[in-house]
């Protein structure tokens, strides 16, 4: 079984941690861009630990929210 959680819900950053319970050291972090209804998968790293996984899903997260606001607000 397998849980995904979804970090990041914006339009140019879709972040999703995913964990499987058969296979307990591996934590996924996948990087999304969305376009109407279509998303791409930009890139995907892999973890043995939650904690690092969590980070650097926030780190992105945060790096590509700073670009989404200087977009609008040019």
């Amino acid at each position: 079984m397998r849980n995904t959680t979804v970090i990041s819900n914006v339009k140019s950053c879709f972040i999703t941690l995913t964990h499987s319970h058969s296979d307990p050291s591996s934590w996924i972090v996948k990087r999304w861009t969305k376009l109407m209804w279509f998303k791409k998968l930009i890139s995907t790293d892999w973890f043995n630990d939650e904690q690092q996984a969590l980070a650097f899903a926030n780190q992105i997260k945060c790096e590509d929210y700073g670009k989404e606001i200087i977009r609008h607000a040019e």
